[in-house]
């Protein structure tokens, strides 16, 4: 049968149309910010790095900061991608860094993308001209190196050009030369998640989700929304968790808890607390918690689901944390809400203000709070003070003000003396310039330099886990303090003094 030119026609033009389409699809980004732009070819996801490096520095950044390797495009398809996303790129790039390299010009080897993977290079493969029509089919295919010259230092690391806008082609560098790079990862599939119902415990709200997940993204997913796996402590609460997976749509049969094992020994991994160990206010009778499947034989190793259906009530079983099931995420009520104990010693709970101030404004706060501005009087505040900067649950601090001022007299020759003192009980802080200084008085670690009045305010700088510094700053600097509350203060509560600020 024969067509019509207008069919013909059409023909052609549909094909174009799907052509562009099955492109497109991989021309917009994943992902972008003003310094990398993600791609996703297949089962891996490349990210263009805006940043030029040496091809070694390059190697590091993609391992070390995006999870991954130097691109391998080890097959015509990769690197046609590779060009296409860059002449499509937010970036002007001329040439990016690629995972292919040589030890040296008399490596026997050649061009590699690792053991065993040659990146071939003959007479053949080099770009004759700009006519040459072989570039679109041709891989590998490389610069002609007539008009890029080889450098005096060698051009042992391997970049990625474009010529016709869109065309890959390869090019020998010097692996000193900075070039922008590409990286390559494993690419994440996206897991649709869509929350299904919220129950209600003595506990706290239990939200039940359907999105298929292993163990451990489970876990990340119910943290990165506040919430932990599901702890679950009595048997009325884990029936009203059996019915509710029951009757959402869909419906569940087993869900992730957050409970795991290792060697037999098994623990929710929020409190640490063994999951054998019942629960202070369960309902279940003794001997029947935990409401395992089979508490003669529980495994030894992996991480606990909540199953609905091999038993009515649910039972708790073990399975593989690698297996994809649905999830319940944990909210506590705020009642039930536990406060860890403050920093304290035997005679001051010492709370750290997480707030800028000005020292005089970080003296006269911790005086509302019934206490004072944290004194280093001794070597044991001092350790409680360092303890405090540097096991701070949210980030490490490294300086804090501390009560001490700097005072300056003369004498009746004008010589000018400093002296620093504690405002908060007017006794004098020693240092180490001071010649009169006496067995039994103690010195702070103080910075060694001269005294002035510019820096008439005490800090104190953390230099590593236990290791202090005192020292004084301008008093308008702004920083974090930590205040002292004795223990038999009536005031301000201490949890009442740090969620303030």
């Amino acid at each position: 049968m024969q067509c019509s030119k207008f069919e013909v026609l059409m023909f052609f033009i549909l094909f174009a149309f799907s052509s562009a389409s099955y492109h497109e699809q991989y021309r917009v980004p994943q992902t972008s910010t003003d310094k990398w732009e993600s791609y996703v070819f297949n089962t891996k996801e490349y990210i263009i790095q805006n940043f030029p490096v040496n091809w070694e520095n390059a190697k590091i950044l993609c391992r070390g900061h995006h999870n991954g390797s130097l691109a391998v495009l080890d097959t015509k398809e990769k690197a046609d991608f590779i060009a296409e996303a860059l002449s499509e790129s937010q970036f002007l790039l001329e040439s990016v860094w690629v995972g292919a390299r040589r030890n040296s010009a008399d490596d026997p080897a050649g061009y590699r993308w690792g053991p065993g993977m040659e990146l071939r290079r003959t007479a053949a493969d080099v770009l004759l001209g700009e006519q040459d029509r072989d570039i679109g089919r041709h891989y590998p295919m490389w610069l002609n190196r007539t008009r890029v010259p080889v450098p005096e230092a060698g051009a042992d690391c391997v970049a990625l050009e474009r010529v016709y806008h869109d065309r890959p082609v390869y090019v020998d560098l010097a692996c000193s030369l900075e070039r922008p790079f590409v990286c390559e990862r494993e690419a994440q599939n996206q897991i649709r998640v869509s929350k299904l119902d919220v129950v209600r415990c003595s506990a706290g709200l239990y939200h039940v989700y359907n999105g298929m997940m292993n163990w451990h993204q489970a876990a990340a997913y119910c943290l990165l929304h506040n919430m932990s796996l599901a702890d679950i402590a009595t048997m009325r609460c884990l029936k009203k968790l059996g019915r509710s997976m029951l009757k959402t749509r869909p419906s569940i049969e087993n869900a992730w808890l957050g409970a795991r094992g290792t060697l037999g020994h098994w623990y929710w991994v929020d409190t640490g607390v063994s999951i054998f160990q019942a629960p202070a206010f369960t309902d279940a009778q003794s001997g029947q918690w935990p409401p395992m499947r089979d508490r003669s034989e529980v495994k030894q190793s992996g991480c606990l689901q909540l199953d609905r259906h091999s038993a009515n009530p649910p039972v708790f079983l073990e399975a593989r944390c690698e297996r994809k099931m649905q999830f319940i995420c944990f909210k506590g009520a705020p009642a039930l809400k536990t406060t860890p104990a403050p920093p304290s010693d035997d005679i001051y709970n010492y709370v750290l203000i997480k707030q800028l101030m000005y020292w005089q404004h970080a003296y006269e706060n911790c005086q509302r709070l019934n206490g004072t501005l944290a004194s280093v009087d001794n070597n044991d505040v001092l350790i409680q003070l360092l303890l405090l900067m540097g096991e701070n649950k949210d980030q490490p601090i490294g300086h804090i003000w501390i009560s001490g001022r700097l005072n300056m007299t003369k004498d009746a020759t004008e010589n000018i003396n400093y002296v620093w003192y504690n405002p908060a009980n007017g006794k004098r802080i020693y240092d180490s310039l001071q010649n009169e200084i006496s067995y039994g008085l103690y010195v702070p670690p103080w910075l060694d330099e001269e005294f002035s009045m510019d820096n008439s305010c005490l800090n104190l700088d953390r230099q590593d886990h236990l290791n202090g510094l005192v020292y004084g700053l301008p008093c308008d600097t702004p920083q974090y303090s930590i205040c002292m509350i004795e223990k038999t203060t009536k005031g301000v509560p201490v949890e009442s003094a740090t969620d303030s600020f």
